[in-house]
């Protein structure tokens, strides 16, 4: 007992660094030429084709810096490093400040319909964002700092919080210093306002965890950003810092009511409960108003929440097109008549960006789509789908394109595309396909990267009905605001842009409709309606009065209903609602915008810029000691590590000394390793010398002889991910030789009486490993499980003795698994696993496979250390039970959910996410010979699955199974298990 609890509060200095692991590769392009800025407080890092990007983003992180740290009261006592990405068409960016203090810029704009999309300079929000958490984060007082001196930046107490308050004091700031971002977007406060008119506001024990229900991990942002935006509204900015660094200062984690009475004099669960009140009450004050107005009644055409959206009009056919992606199914493309409210789905298809239009005659529908080019970028192409055939044509390769509207005579496609931070509007033939050139209309090529115009954002463009212009919203930098633009192709080259509306609402998802007429999405009420435009008279009316919010306005065909995506507590749904027989409310004027910020002056006359220089961040890291007193024995060790920043090179070296329990029967260890991720491939080294006493290998006059062998090792690994949005396939292998000598060879006098002598295999030993792995597998927020598809994996080993060729071992591993949803019961599953092997070895010692029941678990320690249990077990039969030199094991299982909890206790740091359980019935045999011969062994039994949140991070399943061995030698048997579930 007093082992386990030593070992116990080992783990638990492990909750300091909750972050990712290190990551000492990663997948990239050879042919980058990477660079580093460096300013006063930043390296920036990027590669070839960003340098004005990478300017924009230096100067506004040193912008961040003069203004956030003074208000965080805190200063990094190191340059913080900034790595520039522009391989994904997604909007994103990261911090961390495990090892080093670092940030990740995505180089995208965000899109205008997500939850970034409210901004006067997106860049200025997801910086400051990002640089708040390195200040909160790095914020580390007393006995940390002391200890990360020695250790490393590896104790970081601000990074034990909930995400609610890390994501939310982050949220908070890039609104407060900004003046647009989330806290002040109409979405996301339709996102809130909703949550507490249909009663699904989290409570502080909800969004301390890590909920299933919407909007899931967005959670964290919304209920975080607002709470923490009321607390320092209500009760100061003082608060903050006080919280931070009183949390810093401390080793022991989870106090958090604890020490924000400290901090303010208040629990959060007071101030939490104080914030629900009085968000209820604003909610309800706004829908009085709305329904005072005439409230728009919506007919409700999908259900299940989450995102569907977009819906488009199918010409010619009285249908409506849209894209579904709910929590409960396979994102496709659907269809609703209408003249009802079913939906079938046209075809599914993963990676799709949502908005899509149709060629004239209704038959074909084009979609951009997530593309891997090069193994390396994920990247959105467009793609032409005949509904008729079921055959995609791709339209574009590498472009970055989607978003696309087709013209009405059909020969030509609009659509946006990005370019390295910025985007453009582009025209191309629809026939032509990818190698075919476009012809840019609008965008970032127009202007040098130092003027604010070259940085835009342009979203959803729509031919007016004649073919002669469009119509698209757009946001650009000098205006710092989104409008709804024209494009007219037959004036002259400097008038062909007139702006439509000019005002800070939120203009989107703008629509031409057969009768000339332009209907978008404004929030210039506060909350998003649906509009008309006149383009001709200069007038425009709401359409539409609503209390949550409604998106993407289309007519039907037949000109009796208006098509919105509505929002709901779940997410997003195709509704309708009857089209205005007159247009008589003009559309109000828009909300006033923000004042325009003056930011500090920013002095860039001392930036140096260079080739990246990966060695000089390669000093170690971490060092991890390790040290452990015993009955058994003592050991004495540890471990340095390091990386640099953009994770090309990575190393590990390692020290390990050992003894018995006197002192006696030492052992050594010194290992270390490299990994290479330039390339798309990934590459590894490891060396170790090893020192141990052999005491079981050496069989002469009748007993074991005890001698100090050696072993030298030396291995390299490859690993090639082939990735697909589709599916996952890799490939690895790796080769090693070993070298093995005594180091005090003992001496032997064989009586002829005795047993011959028997000596261990020394001298040189080779081993090859070859593996691949196939998975094409489905999983839903909603789901239990991996819903449908399958999954498979095959190992082959040799192993030789080079010295002796006629030693050699080869050994060959498989599985498979295989899952399909039940279609009449919602979230219920039938899975089918196999495990199997087959080994031929004459090495001395090889006992082949053993198969059985669970090895002995301590749940706790391993729940701490992240360590947790196989999934292969042969269950209803005492661990290791039959052993032979194949195996192969069946499950059979059948999955289904019980409850979902969604339920936490205020900021105690667990988190009960939700229950389910499976039925199960196991078969296998290990065996020489053929299967056939083999005497197989069942099982049936069932299990009950907890997946919970520990230490707000730690997620894991809590199993309590019982299984009854059928056959022979069969228990029947309760277990407890960690980890390994489904």
């Amino acid at each position: 007992m007093p082992n386990r609890f030593h070992r116990l509060l080992a783990a638990l200095l492990t909750l300091f660094a909750l972050t990712l692991p290190v990551r000492a590769t990663a997948l990239d392009d050879p042919d980058l030429e990477y660079y580093t800025l460096e300013t006063p407080h930043f390296y920036v890092h990027y590669y070839s084709g960003l340098e004005d990007f990478a300017h924009r983003v230096a100067k506004v992180h040193e912008e961040a810096h003069i203004i956030l740290s003074p208000l965080l009261d805190w200063t990094p006592a190191d340059k913080t490093h900034v790595v520039i990405t522009d391989k994904t068409d997604t909007a994103n960016g990261s911090a961390n400040v495990y090892g080093r203090n670092r940030v990740v810029i995505y180089s995208m704009p965000p899109e205008p319909e997500g939850v970034l999309g409210y901004y006067d300079d997106w860049l200025r929000i997801l910086v400051y964002h990002e640089y708040v958490h390195i200040l909160h984060l790095d914020t580390t007082t007393e006995e940390a700092p002391i200890i990360n001196s020695v250790i490393g930046k590896q104790l970081n107490p601000n990074q034990v919080l909930p995400r609610w308050y890390i994501e939310g004091l982050a949220t908070m700031y890039e609104s407060h210093r900004t003046g647009t971002g989330r806290i002040e977007s109409s979405l996301f406060q339709m996102w809130l306002r909703t949550a507490a008119l249909e009663e699904k506001f989290f409570t502080l024990g909800t969004a301390t965890g890590s909920p299933v229900e919407w909007p899931m991990g967005s959670a964290a942002y919304l209920y975080g950003g607002f709470f923490m935006d009321y607390v320092t509204e209500t009760r100061g900015q003082e608060f903050v810092r006080k919280f931070n660094h009183e949390y810093g200062s401390r080793l022991i984690p989870f106090s958090l009511n604890q020490t924000a009475e400290k901090a303010g004099g208040e629990t959060f669960h007071e101030l939490w409960r104080e914030w629900t009140a009085h968000e209820q009450a604003d909610a309800l004050a706004k829908r009085i108003a709305v329904r005072a107005k005439g409230q728009t009644q919506l007919d409700f055409v999908t259900s299940g929440g989450g995102g569907n959206r977009y819906p488009t009009p199918r010409p010619d056919s009285g249908q409506m097109s849209f894209h579904r992606a709910d929590l409960e199914s396979h994102a496709a493309f659907s269809v609703t008549r209408t003249t009802g409210t079913d939906h079938d789905v046209l075809f599914e298809v993963n990676g799709a960006s949502g908005p899509h239009d149709w060629t004239p005659d209704g038959e074909s529908l084009v979609y951009g789509r997530r593309t891997i080019i090069e193994n390396v970028y994920a990247f959105s192409d467009l793609y032409v789908r005949n509904l008729d055939t079921g055959r995609d044509r791709r339209l574009t390769e590498g472009e970055r394109a989607r978003e696309p509207a087709v013209s009405p005579d059909g020969e030509r496609i609009a659509y946006v595309r990005n370019t390295h931070g910025s985007m453009e509007l582009a025209v191309r033939p629809l026939a032509s396909g990818p190698g075919k050139k476009s012809e840019v209309l609008v965008g970032s090529s127009k202007w040098p990267g130092d003027d604010e115009r070259h940085w835009q954002q342009i979203s959803q463009p729509t031919w007016r009905p004649d073919g002669k212009a469009l119509v698209f919203s757009w946001w650009r930098l000098d205006t710092r605001q989104r409008d709804l633009w024209l494009y007219e192709f037959d004036k002259p080259a400097g008038e062909r842009l007139t702006n439509l509306t000019d005002d800070a609402a939120h203009d989107l998802d703008p629509h031409f409709a057969d009768d000339g007429k332009l209907y978008f999405a404004s929030d210039r009420t506060g909350i998003y309606n649906a509009y008309v435009m006149d383009l001709d008279a200069q007038k425009t009316w709401q359409l539409s009065n609503v209390v949550n919010g409604v998106f993407s306005p289309r007519p039907s065909n037949d000109g009796q209903w208006i098509y919105v995506s509505a929002y709901t507590s779940d997410g997003y749904e195709i509704a309708r609602f009857r089209k205005p027989t007159r247009l008589w409310r003009e559309a109000p004027e828009s909300y006033a915008g923000p004042a325009r910020r003056d930011y500090p002056h920013v002095d860039t006359s001392d930036w140096v810029t260079h080739d990246y220089q990966p060695w000089r961040w390669l000093a170690p890291l971490f060092f991890t000691p390790e040290l452990s007193v015993l009955f058994s024995g003592t050991g004495v060790g540890g471990t340095l590590q390091g990386y640099d920043p953009i994770s090309h090179h990575g190393w590990a070296l390692s020290a390990l000394w050992t003894t018995g329990p006197n002192l006696t029967d030492s052992s050594s260890l010194l290992s270390g390793s490299y990994a290479y991720g330039a390339l798309p491939v990934d590459l590894g080294v490891s060396a170790s010398v090893r020192t141990f006493p052999d005491t079981r290998s050496l069989v002469a006059e009748n007993r074991y002889i005890p001698f100090t062998e050696r072993a030298y090792s030396l291995s390299g690994r490859a690993s090639y991910p082939i990735r697909s949005v589709d599916d996952s396939l890799r490939l690895s292998t790796s080769v090693g030789v070993r070298f093995n000598e005594f180091l005090d060879e003992p001496q032997v006098d064989h009586d002829p009486a005795d047993i011959e002598p028997r000596y261990p295999d020394h001298g040189f030993s080779g081993d090859l490993r070859l593996s691949l792995s196939y998975s094409d597998l489905e999983y839903y927020p909603q789901g239990v499980s991996v819903t449908d598809g399958w999954h498979t994996h095959i190992s082959f080993n040799l192993q030789n003795d080079l010295s002796d060729t006629d030693i050699n071992s080869v050994s060959l591993t498989y599985g498979l698994g295989a899952y399909v949803s039940i279609p009449w019961f919602d979230h219920h599953v039938a899975a089918i696993k196999m495990n199997g092997g087959i080994i031929r070895s004459n090495f001395p010692g090889s006992r082949g496979f053993a198969i059985g029941g669970y090895s002995p678990q301590d749940i706790l320690t391993d729940l701490v250390l992240q360590q947790p249990s196989g999934q292969f077990a042969l269950r209803g039969y005492p661990p290791g039970f039959t052993r032979g030199s194949q195996y192969q094991v069946w499950s059979g299982e059948y999955r289904f959910p019980i409850h979902n909890f969604d339920q936490g206790f205020s900021t105690v740091p667990v988190f009960f996410r939700r229950l389910k359980g499976q039925l199960f019935a196991d078969v296998g045999a290990a065996y020489d010979g053929y299967l056939t011969d083999a005497d197989l062994l069942s099982s049936v039994g069932g299990e009950v699955q907890l997946d919970a949140t520990f230490g707000y991070f730690l997620g894991g399943a809590l199993r309590l199974g019982y299984a009854h061995g059928l056959d022979e030698g069969g228990v029947s048997e309760w277990y407890l298990r960690y980890g390994g579930g489904f």
